[in-house]
């Protein structure tokens, strides 16, 4: 006798679909009816005082993650931000720097086996581009052959991400190019930790945010989770621990997709905690990382999605975030201000 562990999650999910078209179909009929018009002389009186149905969305869905062989998405993810950092010197003097730079990626991910509750996503990149100048242009460091396909785990019961695979072949292939004549350059331009942590982010997102969840129209809380700003491939963003609500605001049928609309919204404190993140936006004005420092700031963020109910990956999703902080030291001090956002949707 062949037991399919994964029944009581599509029954889960199928009861949950099943219970919204039945809403929706309800509230169609009921809107149906008070629209007929009144048959016979009396008939407008009684209309008027008849009590029409009224269509009661559940109170809570359960979208489980739930991934299996052969799943496959295409997609195009964008991250890109606007940043402003004004340093002081200890003579009062202000110096103020913008950049604007963005991330672009078409890639297909797909899940290539399930052992037990932990499944193997592949990643294979079609095109990456970074904003330069208003425009996306091929990333310079796609001429180096950085590692293509690349994978890491996810457990569906916890949400866990592992991405130590992607991290090692990015690390091998980093130790190879700093071999070569290119070494020099892409170690001044290109920061390996911070670019896989936004990649990392980027691809583990969709799964993590409203997969394994139950989710309401008042708002859940969603507990603590990371944001981390792309503030270009040769920045260390300082990642943000946030807290926040999430809720369904609505359900959509497209062909074979059962799609949940999702919104939430966020907030929280950067890390401070570590001088990396100092020394490098400080490198950016010729100055060295000083030996101690105060930091403080603040971070919020909303976004909207649509999420597939039967794998409880998100398909397409936009969300905005504000970020900004402080870092005070005896020689001056140092503002930075970020408006960051990201894009997920199907591509061809």
């Amino acid at each position: 006798m062949r037991i399919d562990a994964a029944a009581p999650h599509r029954s889960l999910v199928t009861v949950s679909i099943a219970l919204l078209c039945v809403a929706l179909l309800l509230g169609a009929c009921a809107s149906n009816r008070g629209s007929a018009p009144a048959a016979g002389a009396g008939g407008g009186e009684a209309s008027a005082k008849a009590p029409s149905p009224k269509a009661e969305l559940p109170k809570e869905i359960e979208i489980p993650l739930r991934l299996a062989p052969g799943n496959a998405w295409k997609s195009r993810f964008v991250s890109t931000s606007e940043t402003k950092r004004t340093l002081v010197g200890a003579d009062g003097k202000e110096t103020a720097k913008s950049r604007t730079v963005g991330l672009e990626i078409v890639a297909v991910q797909k899940v290539t086996a399930v052992e037990g509750t932990v499944a193997t996503v592949e990643i294979t990149e079609g095109e990456a581009r970074i904003l330069q100048d208003g425009k996306f242009i091929p990333a310079p460091y796609k001429q180096f052959n950085p590692p293509n396909p690349v994978s890491f785990t996810i457990d569906t019961a916890t949400g866990k991400t592992d991405f130590d695979a992607m991290r090692r072949a990015y690390g091998k292939w980093m130790e190879e190019v700093k071999q070569g004549p290119a070494g020099d350059i892409l170690g001044r331009t290109f920061r390996l930790p911070g670019y896989l942590a936004v990649l990392e982010e980027m691809y583990g997102k969709p799964f993590t945010r409203v997969g394994g969840r139950k989710l309401s129209m008042d708002g859940t809380p969603t507990g603590k989770d990371v944001v981390l700003p792309f503030l270009g491939p040769g920045a260390v963003p300082a990642p943000v621990v946030v807290e926040g609500t999430i809720r369904y605001t609505g359900f959509e049928a497209k062909g074979r997709q059962h799609l949940l609309d999702v919104s939430g919204k966020y907030g929280g404190q950067p890390d401070f905690s570590g001088g990396d993140a100092l020394a490098a936006r400080l490198a950016d004005f010729g100055k060295e990382a000083p030996k101690g420092f105060t930091g403080s700031g603040s971070a919020s963020g909303h976004f909207q999605s649509s999420v597939d109910m039967m794998s409880g990956r998100e398909v397409r999703s936009a969300g905005q975030l504000s970020y900004s902080a402080k870092w005070i030291f005896e020689s001056g001090s140092l503002a930075e201000e970020v408006a960051g956002k990201a894009i997920l949707e199907p591509a061809e």
